[in-house]
């Protein structure tokens, strides 16, 4: 009865029209069959090269095929699957048989995009690290000739899978109704006629034109949208912090000025060449000279939501304190603007405040340290650690948490 009263059923709808397996034709929604045959014969054969024994080689005229040689068996089944689909698809009948518009939009919801849906739907990510691919793919790579509907059909497919994974047709729809937490499912769905926006916007529009939706349409009111250089940050938390929006909201207010520039500031960056936030919710650090790279704190959404007891503002501390340290690893540079980098929090997400701050007073340290150019770990690490880290000329920094342990 929850999930009739309160499902947004008519995302449900819309996301089918957009993927024009529905037409509407005055209050009625007409099945369009050819769409509905293209649903059909994706989800019968998009895992089948999760059978090993199927597994293409990659043949010589072919060769390299998505960075596999000659020889190759292509191990990643969706990049396999994609080998038969552009060389040999007379061996996948129900793709075969398809018009060539319909391949082409299968063909698109088996590339690898390098799209987290829960990135951006928990705003977790700077918009070039959720979208730049997506966007190359749909854009660069082809062109003219995928549609708004494809992209659309991408996330059809993305909920067919999942129900999909249930033995029947109710146990898939159960899994909707009764195992998947309704306020995420919503938000996924709203977040869907976002993304198929890609097609003729850019990036940052479409991540701020999410955004300020997430904050109008927030249960309970937050009022209206923040002004001035805070905006994005602070929109940007309520997205992670999900339940406890409204708690973080208010302890931003109470944080000291340089923990609120560096989530401003750095909250506000799009790892997008040429692009910013609209001039009035951006830092004027950000947009007049926009640099990078964006940091992705991986796991950011999950630590603010396992705030329980702990007092917002330590936790925004903790935050700024990560952002603050990954900066000093990675310094910002208008060559890195197109970039970002990821910032794994995997450690202290679940922590409380209380149990980081304990093993400071035990002598060891949380650490950041940078694995690649790529990625950073936060780590816990003791004298002895910390001195290997140092003799290998490993590339870290300790955080320093005294003011949060002071406020203690």
């Amino acid at each position: 009865m929850t999930f009739h009263k309160d499902s947004a059923w008519s995302n449900f709808e819309q996301l089918l029209v957009d993927a024009d397996m529905f037409r509407r034709n005055g209050s009625d929604l007409v099945p369009n069959e050819e769409r509905v045959v293209t649903i059909l014969a994706l989800t019968s054969m998009h895992d089948i090269m999760k059978v090993q024994a199927l597994l293409p080689s990659v043949q010589p005229e072919h060769a390299p095929y998505h960075g596999y040689k000659a020889g190759d068996t292509i191990s990643d089944h969706d990049h396999a699957l994609s080998y038969l689909m552009d060389h040999y698809p007379a061996l996948l009948p129900s793709f075969a048989g398809l018009s060539e518009a319909e391949k082409l939009s299968v063909a698109f919801t088996q590339c690898q995009l390098q799209f987290n849906q829960g990135w951006f739907v928990q705003a977790e990510a700077p918009p070039g690290a959720i979208f730049t691919k997506f966007k190359e793919v749909l854009v660069r790579d082809n062109k003219s000739k995928l549609q708004s509907r494809d992209i659309a059909l991408y996330f059809v497919h993305w909920l067919t899978d999942l129900a999909g994974a249930e033995p029947t047709p109710l146990g898939g729809c159960e899994k909707f109704v009764v195992k998947f937490p309704l306020a995420v499912l919503n938000s996924f769905l709203r977040s869907f006629a976002y993304v198929h926006q890609l097609a003729h916007r850019t990036e940052t529009e479409v991540m701020e034109e999410y955004l300020k939706m997430r904050w109008n349409e927030h249960t309970p009111p937050l009022g209206p949208l923040p002004k001035g250089d805070s905006c994005v940050a602070l929109m940007r938390l309520v997205c992670m912090a999900q339940a406890n929006a409204v708690r973080v909201v208010d302890g931003f207010g109470l944080l000291q000025p340089d923990d609120k520039e560096v989530l401003s500031a750095e909250m506000a960056l799009t790892g997008c060449m040429g692009q910013s936030y609209s001039s009035d919710i951006t830092p004027a650090c950000v947009q007049g000279t926009p640099k990078g790279p964006g940091l992705l704190i991986y796991y950011g959404p999950a630590f603010l939501q396992s705030l329980g007891s702990d007092i917002p503002k330590k936790r925004l501390q903790v935050l700024a304190e990560v952002y603050r340290s990954a900066r000093e690893l990675w310094p910002l540079s208008i060559e890195n603007v197109a970039k970002s980098v990821i910032i794994r929090i995997d450690t202290i997400k679940g922590l409380s405040i209380k149990e980081m701050l304990d093993v400071l007073r035990q002598g060891k340290v949380w650490v950041l340290v940078k694995h690649n150019e790529q990625e950073a770990f936060i780590e816990l690490s003791s004298t002895n650690k910390l001195n290997k880290y140092i003799a290998n000329n490993q590339c870290l920094r300790v955080l320093e948490l005294h003011t949060v342990m002071d406020d203690s």
